[in-house]
């Protein structure tokens, strides 16, 4: 799985999304079947999947992307409650 990326840096730059990341955020969890819900999921993964190579390629910013990651997770989460709301 991969997210696209079309700004005026990155031209269709394509960010993966790695296994773990997907677990974070429970990508294959949504009895909704929205697909906001899903689009949610999906970049909330890619951005939790580049915070983990920070992690990796940048060894004095671990802590900062460990609570990026966390945040993310939890904007994820409340992401997901706004869309599913009126269910």
């Amino acid at each position: 799985m991969h997210v696209k990326i079309n700004t005026a840096a990155l031209h269709n730059e394509e960010v993966p999304i790695q296994d773990g990341a997907a677990q974070l955020v429970r990508m294959g969890f949504n009895p909704s079947t929205l697909p906001r819900v899903d689009r949610i999921k999906a970049l909330a993964a890619a951005l939790i999947s580049e915070c983990q190579a920070v992690q990796a390629e940048v060894p004095d910013g671990g802590r900062e992307a460990a609570v990026a990651i966390t945040d993310v997770q939890k904007a994820s989460m409340m992401a997901v409650a706004a869309a599913t709301a009126g269910l």
